[in-house]
């Protein structure tokens, strides 16, 4: 099928920008209420990976808009097995801010308890 054809099916460009829009939803992390916390177990598995960090927990927080529908993150606490050390620590900074964009500022590290 030439490329002629494929603009002319409607339908078929309905279908694709509709598949594109959840897409874009899942990504963006608004498309269900449980899309949080799947991003924060999914967080605390890969911080789990990095060397010396043991367990970690991740909890986000967002910016409401006027729907009630979450924004992007733009906070988050991570409690960590490892995070007494100060290497593990930045790392863990380090690596969420680069998984969430966020600023040092908005992510906290903390030690988890016995």
């Amino acid at each position: 099928m030439n490329l002629k054809k494929w603009m002319n099916n409607r339908s078929l460009l309905w279908a694709l920008a509709a598949v594109a829009a959840v897409l874009v939803l899942l990504l963006a992390g608004e498309a269900s209420p449980g899309t949080e916390n799947r991003l924060e177990k999914r967080m605390a598995e890969v911080l789990g990976c990095i060397a010396g960090a043991g367990k970690v927990e991740v909890a986000l927080f967002y910016t409401g808009d006027e729907s009630g529908q979450s924004g992007s993150p733009t906070g988050a606490v991570v409690v960590a097995q490892g995070a007494d050390d100060l290497a593990v620590r930045l790392e863990l900074i380090r690596a969420v801010r680069t998984l969430l964009g966020l600023p040092e500022a908005a992510v906290d590290v903390f030690a988890m308890g016995q």
